[in-house]
């Protein structure tokens, strides 16, 4: 924000300086507005914050900070930018969720009340080999929540080749001591909808993918309908990076 550091990389020169110093204020005072509502609703006296306010795009100050600090996993409040349609995932989240690829990223739809899942649904075509190390995150997520989990697959074939079957028995074994069961439905229109539909008729509390290079999300992201923002899920998303 100011002078030497600059924003977004560019110097801010003197003349800019005063509406620097009033972005970095706001900034902060938002910061500790949040605070206050998470203390005022948290009263757990284990969790501790900490406060920062980068003059960088969103994205770039994210995996730079998840470096420096080490950090687990994102929590990114999802809200459209055009709200009184009812979106998917806002332009913003979108790209982080394509551009972030050091942490699994944990969306949370705007004005969600937090809720214990006892359902979460993986999401998968069942092209990629599996790596333990990606999905332990899934199962530790579902191990603390005590949650059950629906692995869930379009079927764009009549029949899994051999190469799927082996990686639906890869994930069978690993989410072995997990409840779950196997939900395969038809695909008959875009992803994202059938996806959306399933989640409706479902009572699902958590929807997770793995964010492979050509895999399911991507092809979600890549959906015209995403694109015009026209869909709508109201629980959680929880995306895992390839690379753990």
């Amino acid at each position: 924000y100011g002078v030497e550091k600059g924003f977004k990389g560019k110097s801010v020169g003197k003349g800019n300086q005063k509406r620097s110093d009033d972005l970095k204020e706001k900034s902060n005072a938002r910061l500790n507005n949040m605070l206050g509502k998470i203390r005022k609703e948290n009263k757990n006296q284990k969790h501790g914050y900490s406060l920062l306010s980068e003059p960088d795009d969103l994205i770039r100050a994210v995996n730079s900070l998840i470096d420096e600090l080490n950090i687990d996993m994102m929590v990114l409040g999802n809200k459209g930018e055009q709200s009184s349609i009812p979106v998917f995932l806002g332009s913003t989240t979108t790209d982080t969720l394509e551009s972030v690829k050091k942490c699994p990223v944990l969306t949370v739809p705007n004005n969600a009340k937090f809720t214990v899942p006892k359902e979460i649904a993986l999401a998968s075509d069942f092209k990629k080999s599996y790596d333990a190390s990606v999905l332990l995150s899934v199962r530790t997520m579902a191990n603390l929540c005590g949650a059950a989990l629906r692995i869930v697959h379009i079927d764009e074939e009549e029949k899994l080749d051999d190469h799927q079957k082996f990686n639906l028995d890869s994930l069978l074994t690993f989410f072995g001591p997990l409840a779950h069961s196997v939900e395969r439905i038809p695909n008959f229109i875009s992803k994202t909808k059938i996806i959306q539909l399933f989640l409706e008729k479902s009572d699902i509390d958590m929807l997770c993918m793995v964010g492979y290079e050509h895999g399911l999300l991507e092809k979600m992201l890549r959906e015209p309908v995403i694109e015009n923002m026209v869909l709508k899920i109201d629980i959680p998303f929880f995306i895992v990076p390839e690379t753990p």
